[in-house]
């Protein structure tokens, strides 16, 4: 996340950005009113040190060398900037039951349940629909506290799963290479916003 004001008038922006690239993207937006950027680059590799500490400094130049094939206002972007963090990012399959989310008398919800790449950006999306969802159950048998979380798991593990699911095949097309990611930007130029449009998604479960 940096001030605006740090970069070069020429990619400053309030628009909200994704950039797609062999084996990368990047996602770029405003916060802060506007006057902050924050960028996301997810890109393919092994993160050096303890990948139990959640939290490691990135080194922009190595950043810059996996992004090589970037172009254009992205790559200038990745040059304006100097101080990046690291996270690395772990995976699990998509839920198979109702058995993940609630079993006797514990619940679970948001990533302790269902972790999911953040190719689709809903990772806290479903964690408040969870939590929703779960209010709901409990306060309809108030009392029957197992009862509850069983409905709660069989309302929404399903939906999760998809969410889940749908994530990863993101990532598959967002990072393709060679003629799969020339059929996918042909794709986009042709389909734009319908391609991308997911309504079961947006209009909740």
């Amino acid at each position: 996340m940096v001030p605006q004001s740090s970069l070069p008038a020429s990619l400053r922006t309030q628009v909200v950005t994704a950039w797609m690239g062999p084996d990368f993207h990047a996602v770029h937006y405003p916060v802060r009113s506007g006057e902050w950027l924050n960028m996301v680059c997810i890109v393919h590799g092994k993160v050096a040190g303890d990948p139990q500490s959640w939290d490691h400094s990135a080194n922009a130049q190595e950043l810059r060398s996996r992004m090589s094939q970037a172009r254009g206002a992205l790559r200038e972007m990745m040059h304006a900037i100097d101080q990046w963090r690291l996270w690395p990012l772990s995976d699990r399959a998509p839920m198979a039951s109702a058995a993940e989310h609630a079993k006797g008398r514990i619940a679970l919800l948001g990533d302790a349940a269902h972790p999911m790449r953040p190719y689709l950006a809903q990772g806290a999306g479903m964690a408040i629909e969870d939590a929703a969802a779960l209010a709901s159950c409990l306060a309809e048998q108030p009392g029957q506290v197992q009862q509850a979380l069983a409905r709660y798991a069989d309302l929404r593990w399903q939906r999760n799963a998809r969410v889940q699911a749908r994530a990863i095949r993101n990532g598959e097309i967002y990072h393709l290479k060679g003629y799969r990611q020339l059929g996918r930007d042909i794709a986009l130029k042709l389909l734009g916003a319908r391609l991308m449009d997911l309504p079961w998604l947006y209009q909740g479960a």
